[in-house]
């Protein structure tokens, strides 16, 4: 009876073996076959994840490695790596392999062109020959560990990488001398930037031994920022113009509440030329056309906040703006200098406004205050900090009594994120999306032309490399990898819910594969028959027009 037990559990266990898939950890399952390192834009984020656990990854595979960043606790911000079984539709050499797929944001969509046409070695997230206890658990088949100069040299290590995963073109990056040439970061593990870093690229090179191959992929919606005060004080100065409807409630958040700002204003602010909130002003259509800035007491009283810390360097007792940008090469500062200021691509075009030292004495002699969170989801922490007058990042040091200043801040962001802010305005954090020219940052908007501040992405990597004998097996994981982050059906699955509408990433009609945009536009089948791409690249600079792909050529009006 006991051999008979012991057979039926040994044939058991034969049986459910080859359908019941693993998750991954290197301490039970060890090295991977394969390894793939990628850097660039944290954009597509959620498209991204939802490729690797869909698309290349057998089902129940995954494990997840998040590093948690030690100043503002955010998870996975800089690294993460996914730990898998090759999905079977991968095919030969991929199906059945343990794969370790490992993405690098920290630097933004720079560290995705430069490092790979240089071959300068990046601090990646390593996992290989670390047991279980070297992580902490965070949920089902998900790890992370606080990654900080003290523990890096354990949990990084130094790796050219593989492919390059950034939200804009290559080209609009390599403008050597503008605020787009892509800048270096400090490493964890020296204090310094890496060496070698080349000041006068141009080029990636598509032809010759050297040549690399730039898939084009979905695209991402961006919008403008404010901290809640600002926003509430907008909508409160826009209810006594006349822009919002006088029934809007100070605070809410869905699309017709939302304050909006035009084109040429934010231009003005986002090249530094408007540097504090009493030049902007308003005529007051409910008091007797009264022309009264933001900072008037019955705007104050209407949106229930308090001004703001004045600064005391000019002697006129200003409210500097205080604006967020983007570390130089990043796409989400890229993106809105071509938006709004067609910079670098056009000549004699206004450049954005200079970061301000991090200092109380610089910033509070500045009007605006200009600060380039390097991380996107600093972003948010920056809006924060400005809002409630604290000092998480180090870049709002002016202290107010036993406080630091609170700041009217503006700054620029990916548009799905901080998304369980309610109809209502409450949750979240402080801070809130606003319209452009009218239109909320919606894929919706996106369809139909209104909406002006969003981009197209590529994935990189080079043709060939005769000294890595995985190459061909890289290359198609990260072709794959490309494809389905420009597919309708998986972005349509991870589009973000705002209360304004739907957000995040989208497909276009410029795709090879012939996708068709929906009208009225369908969020399950997020198609943009707009595109940035001519003769067959993607040109972040251009004006994005309708794409001759478009079915019956039609587009969506509103």
């Amino acid at each position: 009876m006991k051999k008979l037990s012991t057979s039926l559990a040994i044939a058991v266990s034969l049986f459910a073996g080859p359908h019941t898939a693993q998750a991954l950890t290197p301490w039970t399952n060890g090295t991977p076959n394969l390894t793939v390192f990628i850097s660039g834009a944290v954009a597509l984020t959620n498209a991204y994840t939802q490729v690797v656990t869909t698309t290349l990854a057998a089902s129940g595979t995954v494990d997840t490695f998040n590093d948690v960043d030690p100043v503002t606790g955010s998870k996975g911000s800089r690294w993460t790596a996914h730990y898998f079984t090759g999905n079977a539709n991968l095919g030969s050499g991929l199906a059945g392999k343990k794969i370790l797929l490992v993405r690098r944001t920290a630097g933004g969509s720079g560290y995705g062109v430069i490092p790979l046409n240089s071959n300068i070695p990046l601090e990646h997230l390593n996992i290989v020959g670390k047991p279980a206890s070297a992580w902490i658990a965070d949920g089902t088949q998900a790890w992370k560990q606080t990654i900080s100069a003290t523990n890096a040299s354990t949990y990084l290590i130094k790796h050219i990488s593989d492919g390059g995963s950034i939200a804009v073109d290559p080209a609009i990056l390599l403008k050597p001398g503008t605020a787009n040439y892509p800048d270096q970061q400090n490493e964890l593990m020296t204090g310094l930037p890496e060496p070698g870093w080349p000041l006068t690229t141009i080029q990636i090179p598509t032809t010759g031994t050297s040549a690399f191959t730039i898939v084009p992929t979905g695209g991402l919606a961006y919008g403008v920022a404010v901290t809640l005060d600002l926003y509430k004080v907008l909508q409160a100065a826009q209810k006594r113009a006349g822009t919002l409807s006088s029934s809007v409630v100070v605070g809410n958040y869905n699309e017709n509440d939302m304050p909006s700002l035009n084109h040429n204003l934010l231009a003005s602010l986002i090249a530094g030329k408007i540097g504090s909130w009493e030049q902007i002003k308003i005529v007051d259509k409910t008091d007797s056309n009264k022309v009264k800035s933001l900072l008037d007491s019955s705007i104050l009283a209407d949106a229930g906040v308090s001004a703001p810390y004045k600064e005391s360097t000019t002697g006129n007792n200003l409210t500097p703006v205080a604006l967020g940008l983007r570390n130089n090469g990043a796409a989400t500062s890229v993106i809105a200098y071509s938006a709004f200021l067609n910079y670098p691509a056009t000549k004699n075009a206004f450049s954005p406004a200079t970061k301000t030292p991090d200092s109380a004495v610089d910033e509070d002699a500045s009007l605006p205050i200009v600060k380039e969170p390097i991380i996107v989801a600093d972003t948010g922490t920056l809006l924060k900090d400005w809002q409630n007058g604290t000092n998480v990042l180090g870049f709002n040091n002016v202290a107010d009594g036993s406080a630091y200043a609170k700041r009217w801040g503006i700054a620029v962001n990916s548009a799905d994120r901080n998304n369980t802010v309610t109809v209502t305005g409450t949750g979240g954090d402080p801070w809130r999306y606003i319209r452009i020219d009218g239109y909320a940052p919606t894929l919706e908007n996106i369809a139909a032309g209104g909406y002006p501040y969003w981009g197209e992405g590529v994935v990189l990597y080079r043709t060939s490399k005769s000294w890595d004998t995985n190459w061909a097996l890289k290359t198609k994981l990260m072709k794959t990898l490309a494809d389905n982050l420009g597919s309708p059906t998986i972005i349509g699955a991870v589009t973000t819910t705002q209360p304004w509408g739907k957000t995040g990433a989208f497909a276009t009609t410029a795709d090879p594969r012939g996708f068709s945009a929906s009208i009225p536009f369908a969020s399950s089948n997020p198609v943009v028959p707009f595109s940035h791409k001519n003769n067959g690249t993607v040109h972040t600079e251009l004006v994005p027009v309708a794409n001759a792909n478009t079915t019956g050529g039609a587009v969506q009006m509103k």
